[in-house]
C-alpha cells in the first residue's frame, strides 16, 4: 500500500521591514503634530486679533480646542505603540515596588508640574510685567532647558531602570521636564522682581493701546517709550488701572531695576 503524504503549501509572511514601520510612525507624528500646531494657531490668533465680543470667540476655542487635545491624544497612542514595538508590552512594575530614589524621582515629577501650574496663576503677572518680557522669556526659557536637559541626563544615569517603558513613568518624566522649565521662568522673575525695588524712576511712557484677554480677562496697557523704535511692549494691570488710563496718550509707570538688569513695572501711575 502506498503512503500518500499531504503537504499544507503555506507561506510564511515576511516580517515588517523596521524602516517602512518608522517612516509610518514618523508620517503619523508630523500629521497630528502639524493639526496640533493648528490648533494652537487658532489660540494666537484669538490673542492678537481683537473681536467685538467674546461670544464670537466660543466656536475658535471650541475648534482650537479639540484639534488641540484629540490630536494630542492620539500622539500619546501612537507613541504607546511605537514603544511596544520597539520595546514589547510596558512594564507593569508598581511604583511601591521600586527603589527608594526611583519613588522619589516619580513623585518628584508631578509634584515639580503641580508647582509650575500654581505658580503661573500666583507670579505669571510677574513676568508680564517685566518691561524686556520677550528676552526674558527667551533666556531665562533656554537656561531651563538646559537645567531640564542636565536634570534627566543625571536621572537617566543614576536610575536607568526607572526609564523602562511605562505611561505613567513617561507623565512623570514630561512633569519633571516640563516642571523645571517653567519654574526657571518664573521664579528667578519674581526674585529679580523684589530686589528691583531698591532701585527705581519714574518713567513716562506713550500709550499705544488698552485692552483685554476675552479668555482669561487680563487687562493689559500696550506701551512704547517715545524714540525709541521696536519698543512696543504690554503689561498687565488692574481694571481700575486700566479704566484710569483710558482716554490718555501717556502713562507714568514706578520701574525698578533688577539685580538681573531687567526693568520691572512696580506701580502704574494715576
Amino acid at each position: 500500500m502506498t503512503q500518500v503524504t499531504m503537504t499544507d503549501d503555506s507561506t510564511e509572511q515576511e516580517p515588517p521591514d523596521p524602516a517602512e514601520v518608522e517612516r509610518g510612525f514618523r508620517k503619523l507624528y508630523w500629521s497630528f503634530g502639524l493639526k496640533v500646531l493648528a490648533g494652537l494657531l487658532v489660540f494666537v490668533a484669538l490673542w492678537f486679533i481683537p473681536l467685538p465680543s467674546k461670544w464670537i470667540a466660543i466656536p475658535f476655542i471650541a475648534l482650537g480646542g479639540w484639534l488641540v487635545l484629540v490630536n494630542l491624544k492620539a500622539i500619546e497612542l501612537t507613541s504607546r505603540a511605537q514603544n511596544a514595538y520597539k520595546h514589547g508590552p510596558e512594564d507593569e512594575t508598581p511604583v511601591a515596588l521600586q527603589e527608594s530614589g526611583e519613588r522619589v524621582l516619580h513623585y518628584t515629577g508631578f509634584v515639580l508640574l503641580f508647582a509650575t501650574m500654581l505658580a503661573i496663576s500666583l507670579l505669571g503677572r510677574v513676568v508680564e510685567n517685566i518691561v524686556e518680557e520677550m528676552r526674558w522669556v527667551m533666556l531665562s526659557g533656554t537656561f531651563g532647558l538646559l537645567v531640564a536637559a542636565l536634570v534627566l541626563w543625571w536621572a537617566k544615569q543614576r536610575f536607568p531602570l526607572y526609564f523602562r517603558n511605562n505611561e505613567k513613568r513617561a507623565a512623570s518624566i514630561l512633569g519633571l521636564f516640563f516642571g523645571t522649565v517653567g519654574l526657571c521662568v518664573l521664579v528667578p522673575a519674581w526674585v529679580d522682581r523684589h530686589s528691583a525695588a531698591d532701585r527705581t524712576e519714574r518713567r513716562r511712557y506713550a500709550l499705544e493701546d488698552t485692552g483685554s484677554n476675552i479668555k482669561t480677562g487680563s487687562k493689559y496697557l500696550h506701551l512704547y517709550y517715545p524714540g525709541q523704535a521696536e519698543h512696543t511692549f504690554r503689561i498687565q494691570v488692574r481694571s481700575k488701572e486700566l479704566e484710569a488710563a483710558k482716554g490718555r496718550d501717556s502713562v507714568d509707570l514706578l520701574i525698578g531695576i533688577g539685580d538681573l538688569g531687567f526693568s520691572h513695572v512696580l506701580e502704574v501711575g494715576e
